[in-house]
C-alpha cells in the first residue's frame, strides 16, 4: 500500500512536472513570438518614422531653397525697378540740361522754316509759359522772313520746357522735355534691361 501511494504521488509529480514545463515552453515560445513581432513591429514603424522624416527634410530643404529663390528674384525685380527709375531721371535731367531756350529756339525757326517751304499755313508754336514769354518776339522777328502772317506763339502751363508745334491739320507735335525723355526712355531702356540680366546672369 505504501508502495502504491509512494508511486501514486511520483506518478502526479512526473505528470504535474512534464505539464509544468510543457507550458513553461509554451509560454516560452509564445513570448518569443511576440518578442520577435515586437521587434518587427518596431523595425516596421522605425523604417516607417526615417521615411517620413527624410521625405519632410527633403521638402523643407526644397522650400527653403524655393523660398531663397524667390527672395533673390525679389531683391533683383527690386533691384531693377530702382535702376530703371533712376535710368529715367537720369535722362529727364539730361533733356532739361540739353533744352536751353537758345537750341528751342533754333529748332522751332528750323521746324518751321521746313514746313513753310513745304506750303504748310496756320502754324502753332505752343510753349512753356517762362519760354514764351522769354522767345515771343524773338521767335517773331526771326520767322517774319519766312512767314507772311508770322506764327502764333501760345503760352502754356502744362510743361516746362520744350515746345508743341502744329499746323492746318490741327495735330501737335510734341517736343516738351517729358515727351522727348518718354522717348529716349523707351528707345535705350531695353538695351539697359538686356545689360542688366547679362549683369545677372554672370
Amino acid at each position: 500500500m505504501t508502495i502504491q501511494v509512494k508511486e501514486l504521488i511520483d506518478k502526479i509529480k512526473n505528470e504535474g512536472v512534464l505539464a509544468a514545463e510543457a507550458e513553461a515552453e509554451k509560454i516560452i515560445s509564445e513570448a518569443e513570438e511576440n518578442a520577435s513581432q515586437i521587434i518587427k513591429d518596431a523595425q516596421s514603424r522605425a523604417e516607417s518614422m526615417k521615411a517620413q522624416a527624410e521625405q519632410e527634410i527633403e521638402q523643407q530643404k526644397a522650400a527653403g531653397e524655393a523660398a531663397i529663390k524667390q527672395a533673390a528674384r525679389d531683391v533683383l525685380i527690386g533691384l531693377d525697378k530702382q535702376l530703371m527709375k533712376r535710368f529715367d531721371a537720369v535722362i529727364i535731367e539730361s533733356v532739361d540740361t540739353a533744352l536751353t531756350t537758345s537750341l528751342t529756339e533754333k529748332i522751332i525757326v528750323e521746324m518751321v522754316s521746313a514746313w513753310v517751304d513745304k506750303g504748310e499755313e496756320g502754324i502753332r508754336v505752343v510753349l512753356s509759359s517762362n519760354d514764351a514769354e522769354k522767345l515771343k518776339e524773338s521767335l517773331k522777328g526771326k520767322l517774319s522772313q519766312n512767314l507772311k502772317d508770322g506764327v502764333e506763339i501760345i503760352p502754356s502751363a502744362k510743361f516746362d520746357k520744350g515746345f508743341r508745334i502744329g499746323g492746318s491739320s490741327g495735330v501737335l507735335y510734341d517736343f516738351s522735355k517729358e515727351s522727348i525723355a518718354e522717348v529716349l526712355s523707351q528707345a535705350l531702356s531695353p538695351d539697359l534691361a538686356a545689360a542688366l540680366k547679362e549683369d545677372i546672369k554672370d
